[in-house]
């Protein structure tokens, strides 16, 4: 294995360095800020990612687009921009957007910013109404007709565990000293319905509590089909069920209700049905499962072989666009509800496209997507059978600072099931090598093949000779419904063993030295970092990120409580089962590898208790543990510069117990 010239050098004690409060100026971080300023290319202005897409008739494309407009510690902001691919010219139309939406006339958009949302001319920039909105908006869509409908969460919300897991609200009226009052809910904490009518009009509420509105779209200019709940709390949407809306009154009533979770309403043109997605799933805003169609009570499932879907869009009448999963495989699709059956438009193992999960845009018969790959920077493509054709490429200018290689890896469970994964490593020769095992968060989500492969250390410690490798353990999406339920009533059972033949399978293949493994994770990840070190003795480091340590207390302070009373199987007013069995907490007494734990001080998905409790029950039982608590971050640590600092605090505790 080659060890850098930095590694060799290195006259700091790693484990004095990791205890620092700043460490900006190690060697770790410095590594970490060059990769990413490479990565990303900050203070150019260029746009290295997008989040929306909107693609209208004419072939120009408007997008919700990423880009460092300052330093790299100031993180990136969101603009909406305007792409002509005829000419490839790319217009900021507005900074700070964080949602788009264009009118079906394709001659002006909605943008949300944080001070409200703004009708822009889509032909000149120029701005033709604006309006204040009574919280933050989280969707819109216009109808037909050019109304404006807005999903707007009150100041009081919290969001998902797959957008940060806080509190929308964080001033306090008054003196420092005076009482926050929680009395169970108050009126701005629920997410409402509101419809704009014209540019000269105020926009008005459509949907008053207890109706919590988590996801729409129009039937008609007089009605919505909604994802919604009768409980403001996040933990209610685990309940949620399809329901139509009449926009006059707000009346809603049912339309669907599953035993599994609902997502992604799309309604056909005529307005008479209803695609959605139904699945198992562990975090709102990450849905991959099985297609359905509601129409006049009915519920069908549209059969797309064995492709989980991600993401859907009516193309006419009676076709249906998709986006999804076939284990590693990203597919994209089109549903022919005449022909009653599926046939695939593009399909990539070795690229993917969207964020969490696939995603695509549409507009008449034409497929957009951003499509990526571990060594390819994310591009704007047309997509089509027989072609990918590029429209706009987001890669900085330079050479791209990914290292090393990434390969498809399946092994077989100890019970028999073939599970598979993504193998980082510095080249095909490297053999014996430290590993890092980074668990991804759900534990119904999944890896794919994306660029840099979109973790914090992942390419800084293939540049340094690590192997990474990214598991995906039964429960993980992408391979069916029986899958995923695999670890309903089981987490921390079978999926436990799942991560332990991977790292034999790779030892027995000679690519990874067995006694230098390093787990990591965030959320489930995170969960499974501190569980594994209390059942096996053989890891040699762990760095958990914004864990679950113990369901008993998890259950009482997170954002949602339903959470584990869906994966876990017994309760947590209960002293037996497995709120007792599955907690790292109380079996921490045994544990001595060396662990430190990164958390986010306003998370509310796994509150930062949680990794209080584990550091200290290590500190009690002798270990070697670190508690880092950022203050102003939330779930899975994303912001700026805690997301760099988190990184080289990973590698720093991954070389000192692997390294020497």
């Amino acid at each position: 294995m080659q060890t850098s010239g930095l590694l060799m050098t290195m006259d700091l004690d790693l484990a004095t360095m990791v205890s620092r409060r700043d460490i900006r100026d190690t060697p770790h971080y410095q590594a970490v800020a060059e990769y990413y300023s490479a990565l990303f290319a900050p203070a150019t202005g260029l746009v290295h990612a997008v989040r929306e897409i909107h693609p209208l008739k004419d072939g120009t494309v408007c997008a919700i687009g990423a880009t460092f407009a300052g330093s790299l510690e100031d993180g990136p902001s969101y603009n909406a921009y305007r792409i002509d691919p005829a000419t490839q010219a790319i217009v900021e139309l507005r900074s700070g957007g964080r949602h788009l939406a264009v009118a079906a006339d394709g001659r002006r958009c909605a943008i949300y910013r944080d001070d409200g949302v703004e009708i822009v001319d889509l032909r000149d920039g120029s701005s033709l109404a604006w309006q204040s909105v009574p919280g933050v908006v989280e969707q819109m869509r216009w109808s037909p007709n050019g109304k404006l409908g807005l999903l707007v969460a009150g100041a009081g919300s919290d969001v998902s565990g797959a957008e940060g897991g806080f509190a929308l609200r964080v001033e306090h009226d008054g003196p420092s000293w005076l009482p926050e009052v929680d009395m169970g809910g108050s009126e701005d904490v629920w997410r409402r319905l509101w419809m704009w009518e014209s540019d000269d009009a105020d926009i008005r509420p459509v949907t008053t509590p207890p109706l919590n509105v988590w996801e729409f779209d129009w039937t008609d200019e007089t009605g919505f089909a909604v994802i919604a709940s009768d409980h403001h709390g996040e933990g209610s949407w685990y309940g949620a069920s399809l329901r139509l809306i009449d926009a006059a009154t707000g009346k809603d009533r049912s339309g669907h209700c599953a035993t599994d979770q609902l997502a992604i309403p799309r309604t056909s043109p005529d307005g008479g049905q209803v695609a959605f997605i139904e699945a198992v799933c562990s975090d709102r805003g990450i849905v991959c499962g099985t297609l359905r169609l509601w129409e006049g009570g009915a519920v069908r499932t549209l059969a797309t072989g064995d492709v989980e879907v991600s993401d859907m869009h009516w193309i006419g009448a009676d076709r249906i666009a998709f986006a999804g999963l076939r284990g590693l495989e990203t597919v994209v699709g089109m549903y022919d509800l005449a022909a009653d059956r599926a046939e695939t438009i593009w399909s990539s193992i070795d690229r993917t496209c969207g964020d969490h999960n696939p995603a695509i845009a549409v507009s008449g018969e034409e497929i957009y997507a951003s499509i990526e790959s571990y060594a390819e920077a994310p591009k704007l493509v047309r997509l089509g059978k027989t072609e990918v054709a590029p429209l706009w490429s987001f890669a900085a200018a330079g050479a791209s600072p990914v290292t090393g290689l990434i390969e498809t890896v399946r092994w077989t469970a100890e019970d028999g099931l073939e599970i598979e994964g993504l193998l980082l490593r510095p080249d095909d020769a490297a053999r014996n090598l430290p590993l890092l095992v980074d668990i991804h968060g759900g534990p119904v989500w999944g890896y794919r093949n994306r660029w840099a492969a979109r973790l914090r250390a992942a390419g800084p410690m293939v540049a340094r000779g690590f192997a990474v490798l990214l598991p995906n353990p039964r429960g993980s999406a992408g391979r069916g419904q029986d899958f995923a339920r695999r670890v309903l009533g089981d987490m921390g059972g079978a999926d436990t063993n799942d991560l332990i033949s991977a790292f034999d399978h790779l030892s027995a293949l000679g690519i990874i030295d067995r006694d230098k493994v390093v787990l990591s994770g965030g959320s489930y990840g995170g969960f499974m970092s501190t569980w594994l070190i209390t059942q096996h003795t053989r890891i040699a480091a762990s760095v958990p990120i914004s864990p679950v340590t113990n369901w008993y207390s998890q259950h009482f302070t997170s954002q949602f409580p339903a959470f584990d009373e869906v994966f876990l199987d017994g309760s947590p007013v209960s002293p037996v089962g497995q709120y007792f069995d599955r907690s790292p907490v109380f079996l921490a007494a045994h544990v001595r590898t060396p662990t430190l734990t990164l958390t986010g001080g306003r998370d509310k998905s796994t509150p930062p208790g949680q990794a209080l409790e584990f550091h200290n029950a290590l500190l009690q039982a002798g270990a070697t543990s670190v508690l880092c608590t950022y203050p102003d971050d939330g779930h899975s640590l994303r912001g700026y510069p805690a997301y760099l600092d988190s990184a080289a605090r990973v590698m720093m505790w991954a070389e000192k117990h692997v390294m020497y």
